[in-house]
């Protein structure tokens, strides 16, 4: 290589070297960002494959999947809004309160938002005949029916099978075999 060139590469690479602690710090929020989003549009997909293979009480040619809090979802479960579960066509709902999810929903997704008030939720819910979901560790423990987390860069999930069976739903044999755990 021609010294030239050699000496305009080092001080390229020291111009980037002096602003790196000034860009890395703006580059490393939208690379989590992304990682989030990929994450909930998985989580998306997978909820939606999970009410193909449930038994919902109450369906009437409709089923209305919540999120309940603050929503991490952004706007992965748009692309889900109108797909068929059967006869049925999903919506997306967005309640303001546990009590008007459990009076509207089927599925209902407990917020990260709302983890003070998941085992109070998920008891009511089980008895309204509500599908829960939630995301947070012990959330299947706390009476949620699906607990879902990332497992070696794959959705997984728990299964509180006594909360389902105290709402009426259940879940494909086939589905059952790929939880994680079965309480």
């Amino acid at each position: 290589m021609k010294p030239v060139r050699l000496a305009r590469l080092r001080k390229n690479v020291h111009r980037l070297a002096l602003h790196c602690p000034l860009l890395c710090p703006l580059l490393l929020p939208a690379a989590a960002q992304a990682q989030a989003a990929d994450e909930y549009a998985a989580k998306a997909a997978f909820i939606y494959n999970i009410a193909q293979f449930s038994t919902l009480p109450n369906m009437n040619g409709v089923v209305r999947l919540c999120v309940l809090g603050r929503d991490p979802f952004g706007s992965a479960l748009g692309t889900l809004e109108g797909k068929m579960l059967g006869n049925a066509r999903l919506t997306i709902v967005y309640p303001r309160s546990g009590q008007e999810a459990l009076m509207q929903c089927h599925i209902l997704y407990i917020s990260a938002s709302e983890a003070d008030d998941i085992a109070a939720l998920a008891g009511s819910a089980r008895a309204a005949g509500v599908l829960t979901i939630a995301d947070m560790r012990g959330a299947a423990r706390k009476g949620v029916m699906l607990e879902l987390y990332v497992d070696d860069r794959r959705i997984a999930f728990e299964f509180n099978g006594a909360a389902a069976r105290g709402a009426g739903i259940t879940l494909s044999s086939k589905v059952l075999r790929l939880a994680r755990a079965i309480y």
